[in-house]
């Protein structure tokens, strides 16, 4: 059937559980080929697939019309807006959104990271085509396949390289590697599939003779450890339209996507010929040996009906279950035996119903799983990434008998990081957590509330009970440990039983600001000092006469790990302020504080905004109002 919201659809993302999933779409009418206006729109598709529905369009900064990727947990979604002619350069954005999961928090754009065309290499076809998630969701794949010259004969020769953008923070996407010729990047690298196993990525060509690039390392979680190699034959794709005896062909490449066992790619081609008013011959090339290393081409698939340039012919895989990922991730043995073993024990149990007895132990083999996983991360056995990926798909379970807790910053009240002595919070819609709010008044906070605890397991396995602020039927807010490890990390509620589990991105830093109170510190030219607190952005600060120096003292969380006062930076107004301490709040757990100088050139400049950098991590914006 005709439905008009799937118009024009550019890309399409499973969920993890594959039965929801998101496609971006222009919708039904015209197209704004100047690429100057903003249009594309993000759909929900749910309750996949025997009775599909369709959220509301959600609108989307994008220009144009690209691939997406969505993180294997849901939370992230990646955009492509592939050509912005809105400005004087020619570029693109790689725009992450966060709350697009079906019942999660409101959709909203997290970062949105641009790379422009250099003067010197303005040709097409674009600067980012096909920017892809890592399979942690903490880094982007992003190839760049701009021109830069023609060779003798007419043929271009690709500027030559990939960006490791990341990792995504709240309002930042910064570049964290640029991957060139020097370590062996090569054929106008295009469109990207990164492997179920975590640790690779495919990066098919679109200015040369039809290669890849591969790209390897990923699995560390260390840009600078990611590595790039050719394929072990430089061709693959349609037969040259001319023959192998005539002009030379630009056989480039689509989308690349792996199957779920992660030994094969499906890779769309479509091959160019160099005279004008031939026929173009797209085609599918799969590729397969990607798990022993011997990779080949298995076949090259034609239908007259195939054509790339179609917007309504998408591809993509559903993903692969858990036990998929058990054997694709550990070899025959003990170890796999004994996950496989405790998945099955959770699926039977599952299947026998829904009483409360069998729930429990459903959870406990899931929670059981987790802590095993992350014993044979400690082993070497797995790694990082693949950890992560079998850690999310059991909270995952998880989350589809007992409760499905949101994992939020308290202060900024929005999905993303969090950092070790932060503060942070767990949602849950449902109100199963607690049946009254409770509050703690001790010092040093207690680890349980209310009959209620939260245990946080790290990147490396490790488990610490959170200390708790408090707990209420729809919210607990807990102090992050200190000393937990950077990475992906499960969080587990648990009283007499488990109540709910979630996922969370641990990071150095996450700068969250509160929005309304704050105190303002007048220091007076006698030395005197007053300090008084302020509403923002509704009360007007007064700067005072000349020789009054006016600080605004801010709290927030996330922000005392910096490594060092020159790293902290703030502009209000657009004006740089001067920062002269950003770190603990002495008197409450987790709280820190920013004090910060306002410019006397604010004055009468009413409503402006506080941007707060540290170390490249931006917090929220904060708005007060200067008489």
């Amino acid at each position: 059937m005709q439905v008009p919201q799937l118009d024009n659809v550019s890309g399409l993302a499973f969920g993890p559980d594959g039965h929801w999933a998101v496609v971006n779409t222009r919708g039904p009418g015209y197209i704004d080929l100047t690429y100057t206006t903003l249009g594309s729109t993000v759909v929900v598709i749910n309750a996949l697939p025997d009775n599909p529905t369709l959220s509301n369009p959600i609108p989307a900064p994008m220009h144009s019309q690209g691939n997406i990727d969505l993180s294997l947990d849901g939370e992230t979604l990646l955009l492509n807006d592939t050509t912005d002619l809105s400005g004087p350069t020619f570029q693109s954005e790689v725009i992450v959104m966060q709350g697009i999961r079906p019942g999660g928090p409101p959709p909203r754009v997290a970062a949105i990271h641009t790379i422009a065309a250099p003067p010197e290499f303005p040709l097409g076809p674009n600067p980012i085509r096909d920017a892809r998630l890592t399979l942690d969701g903490r880094y982007v794949v992003a190839p760049i396949p701009l021109i830069r010259a023609f060779d003798a004969q007419q043929l271009p020769i690709g500027l030559n390289q990939i960006a490791i953008l990341g990792p995504i923070r709240n309002g930042t996407l910064d570049t964290a590697r640029l991957l060139t010729e020097a370590d062996g990047v090569h054929g106008g690298p295009y469109q990207a599939g990164v492997s179920p196993d975590g640790d690779s990525a495919l990066v098919v060509n679109a200015l040369d003779g039809g290669g890849a690039n591969l790209l390897t390392g990923l699995g560390t979680g260390d840009p600078a450890k990611f590595k790039v190699s050719a394929l072990p034959f430089p061709f693959f794709g349609p037969p040259f339209p001319l023959g192998p005896n005539g002009p030379p062909v630009l056989a480039s490449h689509g989308q690349a996507i792996y199957t779920p066992d992660g030994d094969s790619a499906l890779v769309v081609n479509w091959a160019s010929p160099p005279l004008a008013g031939l026929p173009l011959i797209p085609s599918l090339s799969v590729l397969t040996g990607f798990q022993s290393g011997n990779i080949r081409v298995a076949a090259n698939l034609r239908d007259p009906t195939f054509n790339p340039f179609d917007n309504r012919q998408q591809i993509a895989t559903a993903p692969a279950g858990l036990m998929d990922y058990v054997n694709l991730y550990v070899r025959a043995g003990a170890a796999r035996d004994g996950l496989a073993a405790l998945l099955n024990d959770a699926i039977t149990r599952a299947d026998r119903g829904e009483l409360a007895a069998r729930s429990d132990a459903t959870v406990d083999d899931l929670v059981n799983f987790i802590r095993s996983v992350y014993g044979l991360l400690r082993q070497g056995v797995i790694n990082a990434s693949q950890a992560a990926t079998l850690s999310r798909l059991a909270v995952e379970g998880i989350q589809n008998v007992v409760a499905d807790p949101t994992h939020n910053g308290s202060i900024v009240l929005t999905p993303g990081a969090v950092a070790p002595n932060s503060i942070a919070s767990l949602n849950d819609t449902e109100g199963l957590f607690s049946p009254r709010l409770v509050t703690s008044t001790l010092r040093p906070l207690p680890t349980t509330l209310g009959g209620i605890s939260v245990t946080v397991i790290d990147a490396t396995g490790t488990e610490r009970l959170a200390p708790l602020f408090s707990v209420s039927p729809g919210q607990i807010v807990y102090l992050v440990p200190q000393g937990t490890a950077t990475g992906k990390a499960v969080v587990l509620v648990g009283g007499s039983r488990i109540m709910g589990a979630a996922t969370s991105s641990i990071e150095p830093l996450s700068p969250g600001l509160i929005t309304g109170g704050a105190m303002v510190q007048r220091v007076r030219a006698d030395g005197t000092q007053s300090v008084e607190p302020v509403d923002l952005p509704n009360s007007p600060i007064d700067l005072g006469p000349e020789t009054d120096q006016v600080y605004l003292i801010l709290y927030g969380t996330g922000i005392r790990g910096h490594s060092g006062m020159s790293g902290v930076t703030a502009t209000v107004g657009g004006e740089a302020a001067a920062v002269s301490y950003a770190g603990p709040q002495p008197d409450f757990d987790g709280l820190d504080q920013v004090n910060l100088l306002l410019p006397r050139s604010l004055i009468g400049r009413g409503r402006v905004e506080i941007a707060l950098s540290i170390q490249s991590w931006d917090g929220n914006r904060v708005t007060i109002s200067i008489r």
